[in-house]
């Protein structure tokens, strides 16, 4: 895996599994492929991250279902990295997933792969000339996070409601999220604004340090949006070292992949809400779209992962508790509504 001063500063975030993990994962039937690939490589943008560390956890598991193992190779948010490392597999797997270090320049993959023969599934973030992508709708489910926290968050004094945008503008995905947020927002409260938008880099402690200086310049706000939970508890916690009230304001996450984000969210505090984007069924979905790809099985272009705007009142519905620790009710997350197209790639 390669080093980078961001992987030195942004440690690790362990993932404990659920007990009950791998009978959740055998709930969901396999893919009756007759070709199964003895490796499959998984080339990630930051692994650091816990949505990613879930991400990897699930396709292993799932892979040593049909008798697959997973090479991963962290790219830490690097084109160049993604690129090498892709040439470096090619020759040891027998597909790819990709999941993007940023939005543009990743075609090269594709290419290579098709020269070698492997199928590539990208997840998250769209690549030019891709058979298929897993990933939500991101614009939807940033709309649809903003209309609960037009209808839900009030503002009593006659002002407009004012937002810290938190984001990750190297890949539009992020940037659709935020796009997808303001948008849904005013479609409730018109006059609301974006009082501040940066870049968290999907850090917490670069969220807590930026979003401390901006608010002292911007001063208070109602909300904090997050393109992710770990960055939303950032800048919450330089919301609070900037002084401000922690009663007077909501996070509005997205993810809410950890046991952490699931607890703060029940104990009903600062996080009212998140787009749960259900990171178990990313990797579960992705292996097995690995399978059709390499058994010659229609695949859609876009397998669109449902997300709903979680509150306290829902999270038990998709994660009940067993054994004491959230685990995920595959069923009932496949059984949520989709979208058949993106308002917005």
């Amino acid at each position: 895996m390669n080093e980078s001063a961001n992987t030195q500063h942004a440690p690790v975030t362990a993932y404990n599994a659920p007990p009950q993990l791998d009978a959740a994962i055998d709930a969901i039937p396999l893919v009756n492929a007759d070709r199964i690939p003895q490796k499959i490589g998984y080339l990630t943008n930051y692994s650091f991250h816990i949505w990613y560390q879930i991400v990897i956890e699930l396709l292993e598991r799932r892979g040593a279902r049909y008798g697959s193992e997973i090479v991963i190779r962290d790219a830490d948010l690097s084109v160049a990295n993604q690129i090498e490392q892709a040439r470096e597999l090619l020759g040891e797997v027998d597909a790819l997933i990709l999941t993007p270090a940023a939005t543009e320049g990743l075609e090269e993959i594709l290419k290579l792969a098709k020269n070698a023969g492997k199928p590539v599934l990208v997840e998250a973030n769209p690549v030019e000339g891709m058979s298929t992508m897993v990933a939500i709708c991101d614009y939807d489910a940033g709309f649809d996070l903003g209309v609960w926290i037009g209808e839900n968050v009030k503002i009593n004094d006659g002002r407009a409601l004012r937002i810290l945008d938190v984001g990750l503008p190297t890949l539009r995905p992020c940037l659709l999220r935020s796009e997808g947020f303001a948008d849904g927002v005013k479609s409730v409260q018109p006059e609301a604004v974006v009082a501040a938008s940066i870049n968290g880099e999907a850090t917490p402690s670069i969220a807590q340090r930026i979003a401390f200086e901006t608010l002292n310049e911007t001063g208070d706000v109602d909300v904090i949006f997050a393109m992710d939970d770990e960055t939303g508890q950032g800048a919450y916690q330089g919301y609070l070292d900037a002084g401000y009230d922690p009663a007077s304001v909501t996070i509005a996450g997205f993810g809410l992949a950890g046991e952490h984000e699931k607890d703060w969210l029940m104990r009903r505090e600062a996080l009212k809400v998140s787009a749960a984007m259900f990171p178990e069924y990313v990797g579960l979905r992705c292996i097995d779209g690995v399978m059709k790809l390499l058994n010659g099985m229609p695949v859609e272009k876009r397998d669109v992962i449902p997300t709903i705007p979680m509150t306290a009142e829902k999270l038990e519905l998709f994660y009940p508790k067993k054994g004491g620790v959230w685990t995920p009710d595959f069923e009932a997350i496949a059984a949520l509504s989709v979208k058949g197209n993106c308002t917005k790639e």
